[in-house]
């Protein structure tokens, strides 16, 4: 993950433990159609979502992100 390295900022995150995945589930505001998960850490989690957005803001994918 390279956050100092890149410009993506969220006004808010969500992260919750869902029972049926078995894994903490990571989602922005910003971006709903993107979403995280991962088996051991909400952390973690967050961290992929923030990778996630940030390989859609690099190739130029804005279809998830609402219009300003």
């Amino acid at each position: 993950m390279g956050i100092i390295d890149t410009d993506v900022c969220l006004s808010s995150v969500q992260v919750h433990w869902s029972t049926s995945d078995a894994a903490f589930i990571a989602r922005s505001d910003l971006y709903p159609g993107l979403v995280a998960r991962n088996e051991w850490s909400s952390l973690a989690a967050i961290d992929t979502l923030i990778d996630l957005i940030d390989g859609q803001r690099r190739h130029g994918r804005s279809a998830d992100r609402p219009a300003a």
